[in-house]
């Protein structure tokens, strides 16, 4: 089993440190419309062609919706109380603990460990997670709350379109399958490069107090865990829903956490080194969860 996790793990890493060097050495990745081509273009046509290609039924989709729905509400309702006691703040730091990068590594992830069945699970849950900084996320940071501006989201609009598709059951013409198969091909591995040069573009000088940045980081990982093993009890998820969701729950800090910290005022040095830390802490946490967790078995 862990043969298997790191033959998996490795073009993810591979690509992501990459994207790290590129940008370190280079300006192949400095342009700045390239984020909003996958976001844009490449997630939205992943979403998709997730969704027009699916075998599992519609309302196993919805499952997983709704599953990480739970997982985040557990994980904001333990994150708050976890910061609460620690004396850290709620507004600051919860957002960082409760969204974990499903996108730039989560869907890699899933892809490269289970496989194109767990694909549309692992995009509707990021889907959901995208949802969720742009509501939640910015709420906390800014006091403001933007249901707009998550709704009008390519991704979010691109799930839509596809739920209705698969509902009416209207016949795919092979040629939009193809097309977006040819778009959608580009998303993963731009990302994992995105995901380099975004951690290439984080400063490390400003680090403070360790320990606390390793707790945050352990908490981040731990709490994602312990709800998806949560939501996976209470609910009757198919394997590889549940697999996917444990997966996902498990990510570290999403990047997007320390751009949102960075834009409003938040404590933006601690995330950006919380952000570093929580990457090996969850692929370790992965590995050991795939060796021995039910879910896997």
């Amino acid at each position: 089993m862990i043969a298997t996790y790191l033959n998996a793990l490795f073009p993810v890493v591979f690509c992501a440190a990459l994207g790290w060097l590129l940008a370190k050495r280079t300006t192949l990745l400095s342009a700045p419309g390239l984020s909003q081509l996958v976001t844009q273009i490449g997630l939205p046509a992943l979403i998709l062609n997730a969704l027009l290609t699916m075998e599992a039924p519609l309302a196993e989709v919805s499952t997983t919706a709704v599953a990480i729905v739970l997982v985040l509400a557990v994980t904001a309702i333990l994150g708050a109380v976890i910061l609460t006691l620690s004396g850290l703040s709620v507004r600051g730091y919860l957002s960082m603990l409760v969204n974990p990068n499903t996108g730039n590594l989560g869907i890699p992830l899933v892809f490269a460990l289970l496989g194109q069945d767990a694909l549309v699970h692992a995009v509707v849950i990021s889907t959901v997670v995208q949802i969720s900084h742009f509501t939640l996320g910015t709420w906390l940071l800014s006091g403001r709350f933007t249901l707009k501006s998550a709704l009008s989201n390519a991704s979010v609009m691109a799930l839509m379109v596809g739920g209705i598709w698969h509902l009416s059951e209207l016949p795919t013409p092979a040629a939009m399958i193809r097309t977006l198969d040819l778009l959608a091909g580009m998303t993963i591995p731009v990302m994992l490069l995105l995901l380099g040069r975004s951690l290439a573009g984080i400063d490390l000088r400003e680090w403070r107090r360790l320990g606390r940045i390793f707790g945050l980081s352990l908490v981040r990982v731990a709490l994602g865990v312990s709800a998806a093993a949560t939501v996976i009890w209470a609910l009757p998820l198919a394997p590889v829903v549940a697999q996917t969701l444990m997966i996902q729950a498990s990510m570290p800090v999403a990047v997007i956490s320390y751009i949102l910290a960075s834009h409003y005022d938040g404590p933006k040095d601690d995330i950006a080194a919380v952000t570093l830390i929580s990457i090996p802490l969850s692929l370790l946490a992965v590995m050991a969860l795939m060796q021995w967790a039910p879910v896997f078995a």
